[in-house]
């Protein structure tokens, strides 16, 4: 079982990575997992997806460091 921490911690290193490219990254990993029949899998990256559009979008105040 995967905390919400981990999933926090997750997408907060995806969108430091790949700023707002990191949504698509993570729906790609949702789908992946969806479709090998792994659906707590799915279930996390569908989170983290969730969580990196919030870190990214643009009223959100994220910025990467350079």
């Amino acid at each position: 079982m995967v905390s919400e921490e981990d999933v926090w911690r997750t997408a907060f290193i995806i969108a430091d990575q790949y700023g707002p490219e990191g949504v698509a990254f993570a729906a790609r990993m949702a789908e992946s997992f969806e479709i090998g029949g792994k659906m707590e899998e799915h279930r996390a990256w569908a989170s983290i997806k969730a969580k990196v559009e919030t870190l990214t979008a643009e009223d959100a105040g994220f910025t990467r460091p350079n």
